[in-house]
């Protein structure tokens, strides 16, 4: 049986049901259309995979959470808004319009997912959040640190490369060959101080963290960039998901 794999994301808000398309500012129609594409992305790289996506939207209902617990064998948690720094005990630094009915939904639902340790890949907003969700901080805005590191922001090209990234954990990345990857890249935050028990296993080569895993659990890995737009041609990128599946069986 192909396990069911649960991707949460907002790939178009609650908030915009009863809005007519002509009302919507483009903004957030480019948002929520970039967001829409990543998604279908990411359940086409699991089906590929060999696993079921289920796409999960928000809900504080804790019952219905435990229900997704219990039928859920794995998760996907997707790119999107940035994460509230509340939830890292900062105030606002150059945060961009955070989501925090999502927020509250994934960061209960990634401790429990830990808690009863389903395997879980992270995905740039994903990644983020396992960090947060564990302890960790994050930078709010990269360039405010280097300004080069503006180049990260390139939702322009999903499905080429920006840069490349430093593996450092290469048993996480078997196909890779050589300690170098290239990626996409459409983040302006990024992993601050770990959380206790994630370990890097990606950086840039000027000292940006670019992916962490726990060791000892089943399957946890959060990566910066978007693999599910590079998976189709990069068995480097589709190997991330058969990893999921694979733990997740």
């Amino acid at each position: 049986m192909k396990p069911l794999i649960g991707v949460p994301t907002d790939p178009f808000s609650r908030g915009y049901a009863n809005v007519a398309l002509e009302n919507m500012a483009r903004e957030s129609l480019v948002y929520y259309w970039l967001l829409a594409r990543l998604t279908e992305k990411i359940c086409s790289s699991i089906r590929a995979a060999g696993g079921l996506p289920v796409v999960l939207s928000a809900t504080n209902d804790e019952e219905e959470m435990e229900t997704i617990l219990s039928k859920i064998d794995g998760f996907v948690f997707a790119g999107g808004n940035d994460i509230s720094p509340s939830f890292y005990g900062e105030t606002d630094k150059g945060s961009i319009s955070p989501n925090l009915e999502r927020d509250r939904f994934e960061f209960a639902l990634l401790g429990k997912a830990v808690k009863n340790e389903k395997p879980v890949l992270g995905i740039c907003r994903g990644c983020q959040m396992i960090n947060v969700a564990l302890g960790g901080t994050l930078c709010q805005h990269i360039p405010d640190i280097r300004p080069e590191w503006i180049l990260h922001r390139r939702p322009d090209v999903t499905e080429g490369y920006v840069h490349t990234v430093e593996m450092l954990k290469h048993e996480l990345f078997p196909m890779q060959n050589g300690g170098i990857m290239k990626v996409n890249s459409m983040h302006h935050q990024a992993v601050d101080k770990p959380a206790e028990g994630l370990e890097i296993i990606a950086a840039t080569t000027d000292g940006l963290t670019e992916g962490v895993s726990m060791s000892g659990y089943r399957y946890l890995v959060g990566v910066q960039w978007h693999p599910e737009c590079l998976a189709a041609s990069d068995p480097v990128q589709a190997d991330l998901f058969s990893s999921l599946v694979k733990a997740s069986r």
